[in-house]
């Protein structure tokens, strides 16, 4: 009875030793992500050339990490809130949308390939910042 005993508490306690718990903490030292909306209308288009204008956005949450590291993805609703978000760039029905950013602004440009000179319509825009490492270049 002695040894059976001693074998129960032998495996309780190699048990015990082999199965203990560590809390594991993580810390994140990236920026959050951020996501704006912001409204365009017909006005704020400017004339690059006939056919091509573009709208300048200031985003001062567009800073010199995000701009190194982060990623910059900028959506347009076109019709009302249940047009649904189309991702830039997109070509969507006579006009191609596409953007260029810098520190602290996004800039969109719309071409009317329909072979009009008319400005792109009122819309939407959503800006997301995601933040990201550096991948070591």
């Amino acid at each position: 009875m002695k040894k059976i005993l001693f074998a129960v508490l032998l495996g309780t306690a190699s048990l015990a030793l082999t199965t203990g718990c560590t809390k594991e903490y993580i810390t994140n030292n990236y920026l959050p992500g951020v996501s704006i909306t912001t409204n365009i209308t017909a006005q704020d288009w400017t004339v690059e050339r006939p056919g091509l204008y573009s709208v300048d956005l200031d985003f001062p949450e567009l800073d010199e990490i995000y701009y190194q590291n982060g990623s910059v993805q900028v959506a347009v609703q076109l019709g009302g809130p249940s047009g649904g978000y189309d991702i830039l760039p997109a070509t969507i029905g006579d006009f191609h949308y596409s953007i260029n950013y810098f520190v602290g602004s996004v800039q969109i440009f719309a071409e009317n390939r329909s072979g009009s000179t008319a400005a792109p319509s009122a819309m939407v825009a959503k800006i997301t910042l995601t933040d990201a490492e550096n991948g070591g270049n």
